[in-house]
């Protein structure tokens, strides 16, 4: 299981700094007078005896503070720093790796053109061979738009790769599979769905994250689903585990589900999610816009309803019901996640059964992940840890079973 940071910091505010062993006690001194929350690891030094010590913030002013403090007090001593998140991100996340056999001049001269002829020369007569001699059936293309990329404005595609790599590292990890990262610059949906269908032909799949949902649904239309697996983070993502998150909040409150009543709060941004609840038997579900109807029609409604699933981020919903709070541009910590719907709780999932199966992700394939997804949580918790062994598999089975019992 991964190991939660110590209580009030964030490693995304990390620095790594070097100092002489004497300066030691200076860097706890600033941390004593630093106002916020500092953890500090120090290891056990260099040849040079040299002190390596990575600093753990509470948030960026306080890392600022940090910074400004130990340049002040170190002087010289500082013998090297650098933000960890910065060092993370130019390093790039992922790499590929070479397959094949490259020792010996014969492992060479298979990849070669005329052994690569003798390939294409059988594909070009057997297409449907394709995924058979070639790595396509392991890679999925993991495309974004910018467009929503966390709480940002629409972005230049190239701004969002950092995001993006950073889904394709947890995708990668979940499934096992080849994933690559692709922000792409786009004008609008109908050019989406061009770059999707000319990536096609070298992709088992394609997963759209980081993406307007406006632009998510437009390329769907415009794809088809016959002709590409196509997959969302938030369609195949958030609105599945939101959809389990909310079946075990009623379990947990021992609400039969078809007398239970659910507002979902900006329902435009879940997708698929009201379909799913629905179909999940929710007895009665509420479709409310605050942009139109304002907050406090929703208060008046409160002693009437089981829960509240917020995906816009309301800034005071009513404190007498449980609220489910499901905004995809602000996903809680991946450390919380047993407490908030992230979509890598069901997309890894979503995406191995497609491949697997090699067909479209349905909404009973998406029901049936949600029920896997909840039948994993831990007892009174709303969902599973997203590094809970077996996690992947349990939703890819249950997904799996449902697209193949339907044909």
């Amino acid at each position: 299981m991964l190991t939660p940071s110590p209580t009030g910091v964030n490693p995304a505010y990390s620095i790594q700094i070097r100092v002489p062993p004497h300066a030691v006690a200076v860097v706890r001194s600033v941390i004593a007078d630093l106002p916020g929350t500092v953890t500090c690891q120090t290891d056990e030094g260099d040849p040079t005896g040299a002190r390596r010590i990575v600093l753990d913030a509470d948030s960026a002013r306080t890392l600022t503070r940090l910074t400004d403090a130990l340049r002040r007090g170190l002087g010289a001593d500082l013998l090297h720093a650098e933000d960890l998140v910065f060092s993370t991100a130019s390093a790039g996340k992922l790499a590929q790796q070479v397959c094949a056999a490259v020792t010996t001049g014969h492992d060479v001269a298979l990849l070669d053109a005329d052994a690569d002829r003798r390939v294409i020369t059988h594909l070009a007569a057997h297409p449907r061979h394709t995924d058979r001699y070639t790595g396509r059936s392991r890679r999925i293309a993991l495309l974004s738009d910018a467009s929503a990329v966390l709480d940002f404005e629409p972005l230049p595609a190239e701004t969002a790769l950092p995001a993006v790599e950073s889904q394709a590292v947890h995708l990668q990890r979940a499934t096992g599979l080849d994933i690559i990262p692709l922000p792409v610059a786009t004008s609008g949906a109908d050019d989406l769905a061009s770059v999707i269908r000319m990536l096609a032909p070298g992709f088992a799949a394609t997963v759209l994250v980081h993406t307007h949902i406006r632009h998510i649904d437009a390329a769907r239309a415009a794809v088809g689903a016959a002709s590409h697996l196509l997959l969302d983070a938030v369609n195949d993502g958030l609105a599945v585990a939101a959809t389990a998150a909310a079946v075990n909040a009623l379990r947990r409150r021992a609400i039969d589900p078809g007398r239970a009543r659910i507002v979902l709060v900006d329902p435009a941004r879940g997708g698929d999610l009201a379909g799913l609840l629905v179909a999940a038997g929710i007895g009665d579900v509420t479709l409310y816009d605050p942009v139109e109807y304002g907050i406090q029609a929703l208060h008046a409604v409160a002693d009437q309803t089981d829960l509240v699933i917020d995906l816009m981020g309301l800034a005071a919903p009513p404190r007498s019901v449980p609220v489910l709070r499901t905004r995809l541009e602000t996903p809680p910590p991946l450390l919380a996640a047993t407490t908030g719907p992230r979509p890598l709780h069901a997309l890894p999932g979503l995406v191995t059964a497609a491949v697997t199966t090699r067909m479209p992700i349905t909404s009973a394939a998406r029901l049936a992940a949600a029920y896997a997804l909840a039948a994993q949580a831990e007892p009174g918790a709303l969902l599973p840890a997203l590094d809970h062994p077996g996690l992947t598999t349990a939703v890819a089975v249950a997904a799996a079973c449902a697209l193949t019992t339907a044909q």
